[in-house]
C-alpha cells in the first residue's frame, strides 16, 4: 500500500509552529452574559401579595379612633332617640286609657246624678201636686162635677137609681149640679165622712165606680210608675 499523500489533500491542513516564549498572552474570552429575567407571571386572587407593608401612622390612627366614636355616638343617639319616642308613647297611651277611664266614670256619676235628681224632682213634683189638689179641691167645690158625670158613664147601661156617697163639706155644694144631671134614675146624696173631699163613690144596684181622690190619684202614680203608698193626697 502507498503511503504517499496527495497534493490535492494536503491543503486542508496547517503548519504547527510553536508560540514564542516572549508574546503577548492572548485575551481572555469574554465572560458569558447572565440570563434575561422571566417576565413575572401575573398574581393570582387570593395569593399573598410580597412587597413592603404600609403600617398606618398616629394620625391614621387617631382618624380610624374619630371615625368610630362619631359611628357609635350616632349609634347610641338613635337607640336613645327610638327609646325615648317608645317611652312617650306607652305614657301617651297609658293617658289616653286613664283619660277614658275618668270619662267613663264621669259619665256613670251624671247619670247616677241625672237619676237622683230626676228623682228628687218627680218627689217634689208629687209633693206639690197632692197639696195642689187637695187644697183646690177643698176650695173649689164645683170641680168634683165633672168627676161625678164621669162616674156615671161608667155605670151600666140599666143601672137603676144611683146613690152618690160624698164628703159632708161636699153635699150642699152638689145639690145644685146633680139636680141638672139627666139620668135614668134618681140620684140620692149620701154624706160619707169616710169619703175625702173631692171625691165620691156612685153605686147602682150591684155596680160601684170608686171616683175618690185617693183612687183617682192612685191610678196617676200607678201610670207613671210611682209607688202610690208613698204619696197620699194630703
Amino acid at each position: 500500500m502507498s503511503s504517499v499523500i496527495p497534493k490535492e489533500q494536503l491543503a486542508a491542513y496547517q503548519r504547527w509552529q510553536a508560540n514564542a516564549f516572549d508574546a503577548a498572552p492572548a485575551a481572555p474570552e469574554p465572560a458569558p452574559q447572565p440570563p434575561e429575567p422571566e417576565e413575572a407571571e401575573p398574581q393570582q386572587e387570593g395569593e399573598p401579595v410580597s412587597g413592603p407593608l404600609n403600617l398606618p401612622t398616629a394620625e391614621d390612627i387617631e382618624q380610624i379612633h374619630e371615625q368610630a366614636r362619631n359611628e357609635g355616638f350616632q349609634a347610641g343617639l338613635e337607640e336613645g332617640r327610638k327609646a325615648a319616642e317608645a317611652a312617650m308613647q306607652a305614657d301617651r297611651d297609658l293617658g289616653i286609657a286613664r283619660m277614658a277611664e275618668l270619662t267613663a266614670n264621669f259619665r256613670d256619676a251624671l247619670a247616677e246624678i241625672d237619676q237622683v235628681v230626676a228623682e228628687q224632682t218627680l218627689d217634689l213634683a208629687l209633693e206639690v201636686a197632692s197639696l195642689v189638689i187637695g187644697s183646690t179641691l177643698k176650695a173649689r167645690r164645683e170641680m168634683l162635677l165633672p168627676v161625678i158625670r164621669e162616674a156615671l158613664q161608667a155605670l151600666p147601661l140599666h143601672h137603676g137609681n144611683i146613690t152618690l156617697h160624698a164628703n159632708p163639706e161636699d153635699i150642699e155644694s152638689l145639690r145644685e149640679g146633680i139636680a141638672e144631671m139627666s139620668t135614668q134614675g134618681s140620684i140620692h146624696l149620701a154624706p160619707d165622712s169616710t169619703v175625702s173631699p173631692g171625691g165620691c163613690i156612685l153605686k147602682a144596684g150591684h155596680s160601684e165606680v170608686d171616683a175618690s181622690l185617693e183612687t183617682r190619684w192612685k191610678r196617676v202614680l200607678e201610670a207613671i210608675g210611682v209607688d202610690p203608698e208613698q204619696w197620699l193626697i194630703r
